[in-house]
């Protein structure tokens, strides 16, 4: 999907991620969406702290998520704020910008569909460089073997439509019910073929999950005790479910799917197809 994602995408991820915004002194909220040159999408919202100078803008949230995640290379940020015309990012943000990221394309938008697009260099002309320091501090080496711990970032494929709303209407016998898996428009063409397949696997990533023990009793395994790692229990270090589900329909990039056990709006991470039990282990 590298270089893939439209400027529509983008704009509409940066958009969504203003929910995530802590804005309890401005009331305003801002969202930005940062893609980096191999396709991969990072988030940001603004911080707002009751010591107004300790704030962090959207975008400087989303440059260090990426980098933190080992991106050094970036085509493309959008802003997106409820103002007319559409936010343009401050003064520091766009010094790190340039810095970060380089010379990228930067698109504002707002609620309205207005965009506005600037290059990085036209929003600051006569940056400040690290060209005008004396020198280069030494930058720690990474422990080998360390880079494991860093947290990951996921884009959701999609999402999950479902009559059932909170995790506790999902019915114990949920084999049934039938849902729908609302694919991204524009990985679309990633479900070729795949009306051939009669059971597929949902990744899904459980939202509304919060919190978990690595040891204790176990409704699904009648009140017995259990690790996390050892029962499928909602409540993980990391709520990643996995579902086998019947594929009973495509309609484009909606698919209809029985025996699905997640709510509606669950963000679906990926889906796979089943090796059939032949004992070949061939990847399909």
């Amino acid at each position: 999907m590298s270089n893939k994602v439209s400027e529509s995408t983008l704009l509409a991820i940066a958009a969504a991620a203003r929910a995530r915004a802590y804005a309890p002194y401005s009331r305003f909220a801002v969202g930005a969406a940062l893609l980096t040159a191999g396709g991969a999408v990072f988030a940001g919202a603004n911080m707002e702290n009751a010591s107004y100078g300790l704030t962090v803008c959207a975008e400087r949230v989303a440059l260090w998520n990426a980098r933190l995640a080992g991106h050094h290379r970036f085509s493309k940020l959008a802003v997106v704020a409820d103002s007319s015309p559409p936010p343009a990012p401050c003064g520091a943000c766009r010094q790190v910008i340039l810095e970060l990221a380089g010379d990228i394309e930067v698109v504002m938008g707002n609620l309205q569909g207005e965009i506005v697009r600037r290059s990085a260099r036209e929003l600051l002309p006569l940056p400040f460089t690290g060209d005008l320091l004396p020198g280069e501090a030494a930058l720690p080496a990474a422990a080998a073997g360390d880079l494991w711990r860093l947290p990951l970032a996921l884009r959701p494929i999609g999402r999950v439509r479902s009559s059932l709303t909170r995790p506790s209407e999902v019915p114990g016998r949920y084999k049934p019910l039938l849902s729908e898996i609302h694919l991204d428009p524009e990985l679309e063409e990633g479900l070729y073929r795949i009306e051939e397949e009669s059971r597929i696997i949902v990744i899904g990533y459980l939202h509304l999950a919060e919190d978990y023990v690595l040891k204790g009793e176990r409704s699904g395994r009648g009140g017995e005790v259990y690790g996390v790692f050892a029962c499928r229990t909602p409540y993980r270090p990391n709520p990643i479910s996995m579902t086998e589900v019947d594929l009973v329909e495509r309609r484009g990039h909606v698919l209809i799917v029985r025996g699905l056990d997640l709510i509606d709006g669950t963000p679906v991470l990926d889906l796979k197809t089943v090796i059939p039990p032949t004992g070949k282990q061939e990847a399909r």
